[in-house]
């Protein structure tokens, strides 16, 4: 066979079955991040110390229902999120921007702040000083100096919870609300950053619809902070 033969039977790259298979595998890679789980970048310091300024999360979209790829519909669903779960989902004031935080009040909950402490149904969170277990602070993006570190009882599911001292309290103060207690409606969660004077949350923009979650944050894939690894964070179970 001449050397001009066996040009003419290569295939080339951007012959109709390859172009094909190329198509295929995108939409199986994309249908995968939609549906199932998906990487997500955190780029403020709002639930330090438990998710920190560049980890790189995996959100399970399969923990609460399955949505049909590239569309926000439910096809089932099997769950919602619970009390302490942390969660991604779509900024209630701008749904094209993702948001990362924890829930503390499902639908029906009454909520309230009297004293920093959080009350869900009348019942206090417990809240547990930790004075010796501060190194959990020494790479965080916010100001580990003017922080207080606890441990957050929240009904059952407990994590690390920071505050700033008394005198470098933040814009929304140790009660909340102003007057009474909120009451997360049907179809909702309520959400708040561990940070908690250094977090926008359900405490000023309202509840998260539930429609709007994509899933629930798991596990920390890298993270990278100041231009180096922090290897210790590869792989981190959110708690």
């Amino acid at each position: 066979m001449s050397e001009t033969s066996e040009k003419k039977k290569k295939v080339s790259f951007w012959s109709p079955e390859n172009l094909r298979s190329i198509v295929i595998l995108l939409f199986l890679i994309f249908s995968f991040r939609w549906s199932i789980a998906s990487p997500y970048h955190v780029p403020t310091a709002s639930m330090e110390p438990s998710i920190k300024v560049g980890d790189r999360l995996l959100a399970f979209k399969l923990a609460y229902n399955f949505k049909i790829p590239f569309t926000s519909f439910a096809l089932f669903e099997w769950g919602t999120p619970k009390r302490g779960d942390i969660i991604v989902f779509k900024y209630p004031q701008n749904p094209d921007i993702d948001y990362v935080k924890r829930v503390v009040g499902v639908a029906g909950d009454r909520l309230k702040m009297v004293n920093d402490i959080l009350y869900i149904n009348d019942e206090p969170q417990a809240q547990t000083p930790k004075t010796q277990e501060r190194e959990i602070l020494e790479d965080i993006a916010d100001d580990a100096s003017i922080k207080q570190l606890f441990v957050e009882d929240l009904s059952g599911h407990k994590h690390y919870m920071i505050q700033n001292i008394p005198e470098r309290r933040g814009f929304l103060g140790s009660q909340w609300p102003p007057v009474g207690e909120h009451v997360v409606p049907e179809d909702s969660v309520f959400v708040i950053g561990d940070n908690r004077d250094n977090s926008t949350d359900s405490r000023v923009w309202g509840n998260v619809p539930l429609s709007y979650i994509h899933g629930e944050a798991v596990f920390v894939i890298y993270s990278v902070y100041d231009w180096a690894f922090r290897w210790d964070r590869f792989g981190h179970i959110l708690e």
